[in-house]
């Protein structure tokens, strides 16, 4: 059992190498090798990826963001774990704890995890890195029924039974669709404008410097551009053969990213939203708005599930959740939900101070 690094420098050229070509299953998407070599807050020589090799095969891999934090009055340079796979035939052979150990010597047990999935919280546990999960509340909502998506993830029963999940989404959304023609969008309150942009102007960037003081990230226009330029899910019909070989989801029939500046009558910067849309899912990574903004935000947010026929809204940004808990919406449904962070021992936060698209979760 061998295990290699790689580097922001040297990651591209493990890609394109031949050794990739024939790999059975790869430990990177060719645009996220793109997205990693590109992040602003990367160096060269930042070890991203680290890859358990068996016989010229892939046994198991763990991918870590380069990051910086504002902790304790000051810039952190630390990580983000991320796409952390075993090869089954190779469970329970130690290569977890082999690669956790080196990922967190090489960045100073500064390393966290969000946006895990369920069944690696006890392996990340058992590590000994991490305190107990701290979470965030959050909030989901349901424009239309969605049973065929939200279900079947969970495996078993559900996973068997997807084509009828499917037929009752149909029939039950059929009537929905009656419902929502009484909802054919919100007007803003009067003097709002907003733009759709690519580029972040120098003003809008100064506002969301403005807003990022409460914010441990406090990611801006350099960083949100690169996202916005460099996803790691890209848009096609079917997989091809290399998301086959890949365990972690890397193409989806739906996926873009909207960022949105809003200016109030005075033509003053009032808000920024960056919005992912993935399928018919509709998140909000990045928010910065004006205290005042929150029902217009809002309204917009339901404008563009309208708009674009999504079926579900997932949101932590705070004030914003709050403001869908406590006004008529055209949601069916509604219900609180919670997102798990592994903290390291090295550091202590007395406040999750994040924004949902903090570490890799924008990207997903």
């Amino acid at each position: 059992m061998e295990i290699r690094s790689f580097t922001t420098a040297t990651i591209a050229d493990f890609v394109s190498s031949e050794q990739f070509q024939k790999l059975k299953h790869i430990p990177i998407s060719k645009h996220r090798a793109l997205s990693y070599a590109h992040n602003p807050r990367s160096a060269a020589d930042d070890k991203i990826l680290f890859v358990a090799f068996e016989n010229d095969e892939v046994a198991g891999y763990l991918g870590a963001l380069p990051d910086r934090l504002f902790y304790r009055g000051e810039w952190k340079r630390m990580t983000w774990l991320s796409c952390f796979w075993i090869d089954p035939q190779f469970r329970g052979k130690g290569i977890a704890k082999e690669l956790f150990d080196l990922a967190m010597k090489e960045w100073g047990e500064t390393a966290i995890i969000t946006n895990m999935k369920p069944g690696t919280l006890k392996i990340y546990e058992r590590t000994g890195y991490f305190r107990p999960p701290a979470v965030i509340e959050g909030m989901r909502g349901y424009l239309r029924f969605n049973f065929a998506e939200v279900l079947p993830p969970r495996g078993g029963f559900y996973r068997r039974i997807k084509p009828i999940l499917e037929i009752y989404d149909f029939s039950l959304n059929f009537i929905n669709s009656i419902r929502l023609l009484f909802y054919p969008g919100y007007k803003l309150e009067p003097g709002i404008r907003f733009e759709y942009v690519e580029e972040i102007s120098d003003e809008t960037s100064a506002f969301i410097d403005s807003c990022n003081d409460r914010y441990l990230s406090r990611r801006g226009k350099p960083e949100l551009e690169w996202i916005n330029r460099y996803p790691w899910v890209i848009e096609q019909d079917k997989p091809d053969a290399d998301s086959r070989r890949y365990y972690f989801s890397s193409v989806s029939k739906r996926f873009f990213y909207q960022m949105i500046e809003f200016r109030n009558a005075e033509g003053a910067v009032a808000g920024f939203l960056m919005l992912s849309i993935r399928d018919n899912h509709l998140t909000v990574p990045y928010a910065f708005f004006r205290s005042g903004m929150e029902t217009t935000l809002v309204k917009f947010l339901f404008n563009t599930m309208l708009d674009f026929q999504l079926n579900m809204l997932t949101i932590f940004q705070p004030e914003l959740s709050e403001e869908i808990r406590k006004k008529k919406t055209p949601f069916i449904f509604k219900k609180k939900i919670v997102k798990p962070y592994f903290l390291p021992k090295t550091m202590e936060f007395p406040e999750l101070d994040f924004q949902d698209g903090d570490g890799d979760v924008v990207f997903t």
